[in-house]
């Protein structure tokens, strides 16, 4: 074995002699890759923020709340018009798992159902919302959310009755479930799938139905913030991203969703203009958000592109304020959250970030920053009210309460 293994050694270094190449071409080539590799890596995490110099600010009058009632993973928190805040919560940990598979293939490997919380600032009270007798024996993960009526959001604010549309991870498909919410429970109204999505993320509803956003086209075959999508190779599988409108009054079996806008990169948190003619989408992966008009058809049309803003940061889900104000929250170091923060959340921390700008993209500004990630990493939500402001990560226990605030300030 010895002997054969050292005429093949001999046979490689003919042929390389042969061909003009030696040991040391070899050598040279594979230190040329590596470096060129080296500096395309640095170009990436430089994108991505992880040379930023940050500053603490903004961390004034808040306080971690829920941790007590259980609220982990506060992903998406929108207001209610009355002050009252929802959030989506879920211990996201098995989002880590099965990374070749879309989340409803990882579902199995979640620790615990998720559920709904609601905060009220004026009592300064946490409570979680139950299921309504049996009402919903399905799979519960709750990510992006909804609500209707909302805050700053006139369709349907007529309405008495609190609708809560929650994107929802099931071991049968990812599914968007409608609840009407009383003061503390669910009761589930209906089911809506589809076909055409494979791994949805954040929903904005009005009346008669939703838009909601698919953040990438195919199950993928690497994880779809890996190398492809944060290299920027060739095909951007990062831009296979899309957004649907989905109807609530669809016949059984037939599809309920349509895609009115394709090609984006992640898109991520959606929300709609005060008066339900605009929609904004955020791209994490392009740090942008992309304002379009809904096309004189109506909902279901194709979306118009009318404005971009960037935002310097990978940034995740919208909610507006009661004056029409558009608030998220970022990763200002998107690779520390993603490649750390995510793996082990309370061994490394990951900075948040919350900003706002008004419906125009005419005006940004960076509310609150923890560039060391306490008390609260993986910012992924920011939502406001009166003179609260509340912050959600995605990992996190709790989430972050600050008081005192002003719109204006």
């Amino acid at each position: 074995a010895v002997c054969a293994q050292e005429k093949r050694v001999r046979a490689y270094k003919y042929v390389w002699r042969k061909q003009g190449i030696g040991m040391g071409s070899c050598g040279a080539l594979l230190g040329g890759v590596l470096g060129v590799l080296a500096i395309f890596m640095t170009m990436k995490a430089h994108e991505a923020g992880e040379f930023k110099t940050l500053r603490t600010h903004g961390m004034e009058g808040c306080r971690r709340l829920g941790t007590g009632e259980g609220v982990i993973g506060a992903e998406d928190i929108h207001f209610r018009r009355d002050g009252v805040a929802i959030i989506s919560s879920d211990d996201r940990w098995y989002w880590e798992t099965n990374l070749l598979q879309n989340f409803s293939f990882r579902v199995p490997n979640a620790k615990a159902q998720g559920g709904i919380f609601s905060y009220n600032p004026a009592t300064d009270r946490v409570q979680k919302l139950r299921h309504a007798g049996d009402s919903f024996p399905h799979d519960f993960h709750p990510h992006g959310i909804s609500i209707l009526p909302r805050s700053g959001f006139e369709p349907g604010s007529e309405s008495k009755v609190t609708r809560i549309f929650a994107v929802n991870h099931r071991r049968d498909g990812d599914a968007v479930e409608v609840f009407e919410a009383a003061s503390d429970e669910l009761k589930h109204v209906m089911t809506v799938q589809s076909s055409l999505w494979k791994n949805i993320n954040d929903v904005a509803a009005t009346e008669g139905g939703f838009y909601v956003t698919n953040y990438i086209e195919r199950v993928p075959f690497t994880h779809p913030l890996a190398v492809p999508e944060l290299l920027n190779l060739g095909v951007e599988i990062g831009a296979g991203g899309y957004v649907l409108w989905c109807r609530l009054d669809a016949g059984k079996g037939e599809e309920p969703c349509l895609k009115v806008m394709q090609g984006l990169r992640m898109p991520n948190g959606i929300e709609m203009s005060t008066d339900g003619q605009q929609v904004f989408v955020l791209e994490s992966l392009g740090q942008r958000v992309v304002s379009y008009s809904v096309p004189p058809e109506g909902h279901g049309g194709k979306l118009v592109p009318e404005k971009t803003l960037r935002f310097g940061s990978a940034c995740d889900n919208l909610s507006l304020s009661p004056s029409g104000r558009v608030y998220t929250a970022c990763h200002p170091k998107a690779m520390t959250y993603k490649f750390l923060h995510a793996k082990k959340p309370s061994t490394f921390r990951s900075p948040s970030q919350v900003m706002s700008f008004d419906q125009s993209l005419g005006s940004l500004r960076e509310d609150l920053l923890s560039a060391d990630g306490d008390p609260v990493s993986g910012s992924s939500s920011g939502a406001f009210h009166g003179s609260t402001l509340l912050m959600g990560g995605i990992n996190d226990p709790g989430f972050l309460a600050c008081s005192g605030r002003s719109e204006a300030s």
